[in-house]
């Protein structure tokens, strides 16, 4: 199941090749319209002067269009986000494959939003929440700061929002579901940095928050579910990714 930036990620890339295509074809047509004027003005009523007028504002705009084409064949700035998104969550994905337990990926909720990992196993239910940020990364309960370091070593502040309570709302939004389908289950919220790279200082923040490769050591603990439990959450979830 494709994810929330997944999903986006696929219709930024469409709207800008559409943007692309329908600059293509007004591009080419305004070429053709501009050379039909100028081998054709004798026979068209139009002067001849004033059809190489026309003709050269019609070039002109075909060479616009041409160069959006060109521009739009490269990626936005908002694309890019997405991509590294996608790529930090399907990073993620391989380290949670290798793990026991049910896994499930861009998990829709009741309320709207998606987990974009969850994982069910013995040692719990777990709601996690990825990111692929770059940069010194803190956190103070719910309140983050992300810190980017440029390529001449500059540093400004960069875009980071609310990671733990985006988590924490996700989590409680499908433990309540489980809750009215009589199971009393503890989902944990867990925020995942997926960047390597990300330099962490959260140790006051309101959920746990892991590097990717913190993920085995996360999870040594005592088990708290049985396999009958899991089974049970885990077709719980399934009714409710079809509903």
């Amino acid at each position: 199941m494709k994810n929330y930036p997944e999903k986006q990620l696929k219709k930024i890339k469409r709207k800008r090749r559409m943007k692309a295509f329908y600059s293509a074809i007004g591009g080419v047509l305004s070429a053709i319209i501009g050379v039909f004027l100028i081998f054709y003005s004798r026979n068209a009523q139009l002067s001849f002067i004033y059809s190489l007028i026309i003709a050269a504002v019609l070039f002109i705009i075909s060479a616009i269009l041409f160069g959006l084409m060109s521009h739009n064949f490269q990626p936005t700035r908002e694309e890019k986000i997405y991509s590294k998104g996608v790529e930090g969550e399907k990073d993620f994905r391989k380290h949670l494959d290798k793990l026991e337990g049910y896994k499930g990926y861009g998990v829709s909720l009741p309320h709207g939003g998606d987990i974009d990992a969850l994982l069910i196993c013995k040692k719990g239910v777990f709601a996690f929440e990825v990111k692929n940020y770059s940069g010194i990364l803190t956190c103070e309960g719910d309140t983050w700061r992300r810190t980017k370091i440029g390529r001449g070593g500059g540093r400004y502040e960069g875009h980071v929002g609310n990671p733990s309570g985006e988590a924490k709302r996700h989590a409680q939004d499908l433990e309540n579901y489980l809750l009215r389908r009589g199971l009393e289950v503890n989902v944990e919220p867990v925020v995942v940095i997926a960047n390597r790279d990300a330099e962490l200082h959260c140790d006051n923040c309101s959920v746990p928050v892991i590097k990717m490769e913190e993920l085995r050591n996360f999870l040594r603990r005592e088990d708290i579910l049985t396999k009958r439990e899991i089974k049970r959450i885990k077709n719980a979830i399934k009714k409710m990714t079809q509903a």
